[in-house]
């Protein structure tokens, strides 16, 4: 009987041992794979911040440099501006601990800025999207934002038949009127479909399947323009 109950308590410390073993290899596999996917090791993900200046659809008459504000925002450390040239599409970036930064641009030129937060975890929060207009002096007429292509999204995926494009578009100077001339082909968007366009959405009929260049030019009634870029779908049957 003694025999019996010694070879079970062996047997019994054996599993033991070696169930401990094995769970301390995934334990550690674990913790490694666990900085990779988002903030699983506890830190909260950062909250977006709200843009205050250079306000939205607005003139900025900085001489040397724009002073970009917004508010902090909750569980982040850092910020990271990204100011963009919507006529050359070229844009900066710069990371601070501040909820200001002063940014050199150059003048004559219409800009789109956005705020990232960010924290010690690999997640981040996006804030709003907003333009001004660095003209350095007064002017009598601005050049409308570049129209932002709505529908469908750029490499988008759509069905053969009818297509609805659609896009928004903003101005400083809000007594001018607008039109649009939509620009529509299968290779570089250089192919006029309409002239003097009044409404934000067209629907257009397509017949052949594969990819589509397309681009919208906002006018206004003072002879300005601007240049959405250039937009892609792909149609499927």
């Amino acid at each position: 009987m003694k025999k019996i109950a010694y070879t079970s308590l062996l047997y019994f410390i054996i599993i033991v041992l070696t169930s401990c073993s094995g769970g301390g290899g995934d334990d550690t596999n674990n913790g490694n794979g666990g900085d990779g996917g988002g903030n699983q090791s506890g830190t909260p993900v950062p909250k977006a911040a709200t843009l205050s200046k250079p306000a939205n659809n607005t003139e900025c008459l900085e001489v040397d440099a724009v002073k970009f504000e917004w508010n902090k925002s909750e569980d982040t450390s850092q910020y990271t501006i990204v100011v963009k040239n919507l006529l050359t599409q070229s844009s900066i970036s710069q990371t601070t601990t501040a909820t200001s930064a002063d940014i050199t641009l150059d003048k004559g030129f219409p800009y789109s800025w956005h705020i990232i937060s960010l924290n010690t975890g690999s997640a981040t929060a996006t804030s709003a999207k907003w333009k001004f207009y660095l003209s350095g002096t007064p002017l009598k007429n601005h050049t409308p934002f570049p129209a932002d292509i709505i529908a469908p999204r750029p490499g988008q995926t759509v069905s053969l038949g009818t297509v609805q494009l659609s896009w928004s578009f903003s101005d400083i100077d809000s007594g001018d009127s607008h039109t649009f001339d939509i620009y529509l082909d299968r290779t570089d968007a250089s192919n006029k479909i309409n002239s003097n366009y009044t409404a934000t959405k067209k629907s257009i009929t397509v017949s052949e399947t594969g990819t589509y260049y397309w681009r919208i030019v906002t006018k206004d009634n003072h002879g300005a323009k601007s240049n959405s870029g250039t937009s892609t779908f792909v149609v499927v049957e």
